[in-house]
This record gives structure tokens, sequence and C-alpha cells, in this order.
């Protein structure tokens, strides 16, 4: 079974990651354009992107389960490419900055190829994206 595990540390409390993580247009702004998202157990919504040869360009989720604060977990699906995997994000925060984990699993066998695709689309979302919402948000505050 096949697994993408990253962490990145951001110079914040875990609340204002959290917000990134769980309110609809703040998800938006950094991850993947999200209709539907809230936080409730099964609540269903999606990321949609431009689709293209490999890709159709949605995914669908389903809220597992989450510990307001401390992780969230969501079915992730998709019709092209095959996809049936479980993405887990976990905070924990010290001396006022938080490191998220992302743990996305289920890839399985010749879905090789789109694990490496999506590791590094977290990657970049995760290293660039978040950090530099997270750091004009912090901007806007002061």
């Amino acid at each position: 079974m096949g697994l993408i595990q990253l962490k990145k540390t951001y110079p914040t409390t875990k609340e204002v990651v959290w917000d990134f993580l769980t309110q609809d247009t703040l998800l938006s702004s950094w991850c993947m354009p999200s209709k539907g998202f809230s936080l409730e157990k099964n609540q269903e919504f999606v990321f949609e992107i431009k689709p293209n040869a490999f890709f159709n360009g949605t995914f669908h989720n389903t809220v597992m389960d989450f510990d307001a604060g401390v992780f969230l977990s969501y079915k992730c699906t998709s019709a092209k490419p095959r996809l049936d995997t479980v993405v887990k994000w976990t905070l924990v925060e010290e001396d006022g900055k938080t490191t998220l984990s992302l743990e996305h699993s289920g890839f399985r066998g010749s879905q090789w190829l789109t694990k490496i695709m999506l590791a590094s689309g977290w990657k970049k979302m995760m290293r660039e994206h978040l950090l530099n919402k997270i750091l004009t948000k912090g901007e806007k505050n002061t």
C-alpha cells in the first residue's frame, strides 16, 4: 500500500492552521477549489481543478472523522484515475508554531504515478501556497 507523508511547520497557532483546513473559502484559497466542505462526519464535498488527459478534474471526498484543532480525515476518491484513498491532517502546536502533518494513504499497485503526481502537488500546496496564505493573514492582523 502506498503512502504520502509530509510535514511542514508554520509560524502561527494551530487555530489559524485549522481554519485553513476547515473553512471552505480558506481551504479553496491554498489547496484546490472546494465545494460543499463543512466540518461534519459523513459530509460530502469536492475538489475541482482543470481536467486533463490523465485526470477528470474532480476529487470526491467524505469527512470521516475529526477532533477540532487536532486532526481531520476524509476519504478521497476519483473516477479517472481510479482512486480510493484517505487523507489525514494532524496538527501539533509548540511555542506558537504549528506542525501540520499529512498522510495520504491507500494507493495500490499501479497507482505509483498518481501517487508521485499527488505528492508533488501536496508539497507545493503545503510549502508554498499555505505558507504564503498564513504569512499574508498574519500581516493583515498586525
